[in-house]
């Protein structure tokens, strides 16, 4: 059995410890400087060299382009024509479909109710409407009609609202044979919008003449059709 004695003293021991620690300190400090090193050159590298190359080379590609684009005749009246074609879709989509009115008007006029005159402002979203009636108590069951008419959209109960607002009995008069009325209202302007399909939902206790009358909206009218105002954008 062979017995091993350590005779170098403590001191010396500890020194040799802490110079093994000092070496492997150098050693991870300079493999972290050349790391550092290594970044800054490939960073340096990219900013000065490379990217530059890049924007040189978008530079002249914008030129080639350009050029290009100058080159083809009449480009600018391409471009006008491209954009308001573009804008068409939009634009058909705001306008309004006062066509609308053909089947509106039967579901919401009661039966002995005619309209001699009706004038609508597709700007300011009001109408007018003169006509005549048998008895006043048909006048005032036609403005309640619209005061309580609502409209859904796609069929969807969610989206009730109302139809018409501000339905003001402006005028009423009555001789022997008629009464005459003149009411003013405004409507809302989704009843005429293109980008989406409207239903009335009018109150049951009225009789109207999409009820009891034929559907043609031309037996509504005993004087001029419907007139639109300034700022109607069209129909289909």
């Amino acid at each position: 059995m062979a017995v091993q004695f350590n005779l170098l003293p403590d001191v010396k021991l500890e020194f040799q410890q802490q110079q093994r620690l000092k070496r492997m300190v150098y050693a991870i400090s300079m493999l972290a400087v050349a790391f550092a090193l290594a970044l800054f050159i490939l960073s340096f590298f990219i900013v000065n060299v490379l990217q530059k190359e890049l924007i040189s080379s978008a530079n002249n590609d914008i030129k080639t382009y350009s050029n290009k684009l100058k080159a083809i005749p009449n480009l600018d009246k391409v471009l006008t024509i491209q954009n308001q074609l573009n804008a068409l879709p939009s634009l058909h989509q705001q306008k309004h479909i006062t066509s609308r009115l053909l089947t509106y008007l039967p579901q919401i006029t009661p039966v002995k109710v005619n309209i001699g005159k009706l004038s609508i402002d597709n700007s300011a979203n009001t109408m007018d409407i003169q006509g005549t009636a048998d008895t006043i108590q048909s006048v005032n069951k036609f403005v309640d009609t619209l005061k309580f008419t609502y409209y859904t959209i796609n069929n969807d109960s969610t989206t009730k609202k109302q139809a018409f607002s501000n339905v003001v009995l402006t005028q009423v008069d009555r001789d022997d044979k008629q009464a005459t009325y003149t009411i003013d209202l405004s409507f809302d302007p989704a009843l005429f919008g293109a980008s989406q399909a409207v239903q009335l939902v009018v109150p049951q206790e009225t009789t109207t003449r999409s009820v009891q009358d034929s559907p043609n909206p031309s037996s509504l009218f005993n004087g001029q059709t419907a007139t639109p105002k300034t700022g109607q954008q069209g129909s289909q």
